[in-house]
């Protein structure tokens, strides 16, 4: 077998080989997921940031693409204040070439590359159950950039049963709307300015063709007060050009997913793909937690019948929100928050306060 790889930016003649990789190598061990861009690769990349760079691994006796990785940058919030934040994601390697010096390999590109300064630091997320990379690339190799843990992101599959009784918060609960969007985008980026990491979002992101896909005004549930929109929370279905595919289960899983109850928890065949939504851009003025239950109550009852099993949402460990949960049957997921550092952004890295992380699933 060759030993010997070729490193470089992928172009869109790499499309196939790229959509067939995360076909092919699947991540977890309780839920064997893929994670899947049909039907084309590129598509989804200016989601993860407005500025993006894919890199691939080339076997250069075949000219396979047997590897992959993204960097993202997009404008979000550091202890409060608008800055460059980096992301990196899609991790995957050819499991029949891992081990080696191609991931050593790989973040040498990425240090070429962060020397542009487009971003002083980064956020990435691993799977609770992926101990190889927790062993790996989060455990402070020399030849590998710094991972601070920065706690868990709880991302379960919140179960779409039967419509529950609606929650009064003191609080109207309608539809976004053109009219109402500048106090919509107000209210995400202050509340957004609260949690570190969160993204800042801009008009044009939810234009038609903006940076957020196939997301409308009229996706968002608000909550209003007063005249003033205090919190809201979207509903983006990103299944035309995102899926994810369910390839195994383990442990119990492995046998309740094989009897009569598979249903009644939800569970997809192998094979089948996940039919979710992602509750996203979640903005609560004061982590109001009545007004949160009542929007994501409204969100849950117009989706019943809608076609989707779930929804999925992200709230850090940390979060005030996540007491919500508590209402609803969920499949329980979570992954490790890490911020990610070289040595030029150490420094930054020991600046940030306290406030509680946010990722957005929705972005990934």
């Amino acid at each position: 077998m060759s030993t010997r790889y070729r490193l470089e930016a992928a172009t869109p003649d790499d499309d196939p080989a790229l959509r067939a990789l995360l076909r092919e190598n699947a991540m977890g061990t309780r839920f064997r997921i893929a994670f899947e861009r049909e039907p084309d690769f590129f598509a989804p990349s200016r989601v993860q940031g407005e500025f993006h760079q894919i890199g691939t691994a080339r076997d250069t006796a075949t000219n396979a693409v047997i590897g992959l990785g993204t960097r993202a940058v997009s404008n979000g919030f550091l202890n409060g204040q608008p800055a460059p934040v980096g992301y990196l994601g899609d991790l995957r390697v050819s499991s029949a070439r891992r081990g080696g010096t191609l991931l050593a390999r790989g973040y040498r590109l990425l240090r070429e590359w962060h020397a542009d300064r487009r971003a002083p630091l980064y956020t990435t997320v691993i799977f609770g159950d992926n101990a190889t990379a927790l062993t790996t690339i989060a455990a402070g190799r020399a030849d590998l950039p710094r991972y601070h843990d920065c706690g868990a992101v709880h991302c379960p599959g919140v179960l779409l049963r039967r419509r529950k009784p609606a929650i009064d918060a003191g609080c109207e609960i309608l539809r976004g709307t053109e009219a109402l969007f500048p106090e919509i985008l107000a209210c995400l980026n202050r509340n957004n300015a609260r949690r570190q990491f969160a993204p800042q979002h801009r008009a044009e992101f939810f234009a038609p063709g903006g940076r957020w896909r196939d997301f409308r005004v009229s996706d968002f549930h608000v909550a209003r007060r007063d005249g003033s929109v205090i919190g809201v929370v979207g509903k983006w279905d990103q299944r035309a050009f995102k899926q994810t595919r369910i390839v195994g289960y383990g442990g119990a899983l492995r046998w309740l997913s094989a009897t009569p109850l598979r249903r009644a928890f939800g569970l997809p065949r192998t094979g089948e793909c996940l039919p979710f939504f992602h509750a996203c851009f979640i903005a609560i003025d004061d982590d109001d937690g009545p007004v949160f239950r009542a929007l994501l109550r409204r969100l849950y009852n117009d989706a019943v019948g809608d076609g989707c099993t779930y929804f999925i949402l992200g709230l850090h460990e940390r979060d005030p929100l996540r007491a919500a949960l508590d209402d609803y049957r969920l499949m329980p997921f979570h992954a490790r928050l890490f911020c990610v550092t070289y040595p030029d952004g150490e420094a930054l890295h020991r600046s940030l306060d306290d406030r509680v992380p946010h990722l957005e699933p929705a972005l990934l």
